[in-house]
C-alpha cells in the first residue's frame, strides 16, 4: 500500500506540474504522460478539485482549462520539498553504505581502485570516496578512469570497484594479475 500511495502522490505532483506548464492540458495527455488510464486521471483530478488544489473552467463543450489554486501551489511546493528531502536522504544512505563497503574491502585487499565514469552514480561514488579518505587517511583507495589504469600493477591483492552500467569497460582491466572485480551495486 505504501508504494501505491507514493505513486499516487507522484501522479498528483505531475498533474499539478503539467497544469502549471499548460492550462490546456487534457486528461488524455496526462494519461499518456503518467502511464495510467484516463479514468484514473479523472479520479485524481476530481479529488484535487474537491480538495481545492486545482480549479476547472469549462471554456467550450470540448475544452476545459485547469488552473492551480493558491492552495495547490502550496501543496506542490510541499511535495517538492518532501521529494528533495527523501532523495537527499537516499543519497546520504547510499554514501554511508558505500563507505562501509570500503572498510570491508580494505580488510581483504591492499588497494581499492574505484572506477568512475561521467554519470550521477559515479558522482555519488566519488563523494563517498572523498568522505571516506578524509577520515581514513592511511587507506589505499584510488579513483581511476581509463586514463590511469596502469596504477593497478603495483599491488598484490587489488580490487576494482565499479557501479557502471556499461560493463564492456571492464574488459580493459582483465590483464592485471590478482585483480578482483566488485560490483558495488550488488553489495549496497
Amino acid at each position: 500500500m505504501t508504494g501505491n500511495k507514493s505513486k499516487f502522490i507522484d501522479n498528483e505532483y505531475t498533474i499539478m506540474s503539467e497544469i502549471v506548464e499548460n492550462e490546456n492540458v487534457t486528461q488524455r495527455q496526462l494519461s499518456k504522460k503518467l502511464g495510467i488510464s484516463v479514468s484514473t486521471v479523472n479520479v485524481l483530478m476530481n479529488k484535487m478539485i474537491r480538495e481545492g488544489l486545482i480549479k476547472m473552467t469549462q471554456v467550450s463543450q470540448k475544452q476545459v482549462l485547469y488552473m492551480l489554486t493558491p492552495a495547490g501551489m502550496i501543496e506542490k511546493a510541499n511535495k517538492t520539498v518532501s521529494y528533495l528531502k527523501s532523495h537527499y536522504r537516499a543519497i546520504y544512505e547510499m554514501k554511508e553504505k558505500i563507505k562501509l563497503a570500503f572498510e570491508k574491502l580494505l580488510q581483504v585487499h591492499d588497494a581499492v581502485f574505484i572506477l568512475v565514469c561521467d554519470d550521477e552514480i559515479s558522482e555519488i561514488l566519488y563523494k563517498a570516496v572523498k568522505e571516506f579518505q578524509s577520515s581514513h587517511t592511511e587507506s589505499n583507495i584510488k579513483v581511476i578512469n581509463q586514463k590511469n589504469k596502469n596504477d593497478i600493477k603495483n599491488f598484490k591483492a587489488p580490487v576494482l570497484v565499479y557501479m557502471i552500467e556499461n560493463k564492456d569497460v571492464l574488459s580493459e582491466y582483465t590483464g592485471f594479475d590478482n585483480l578482483k572485480f566488485v560490483n558495488l551495486s550488488e553489495r549496497i
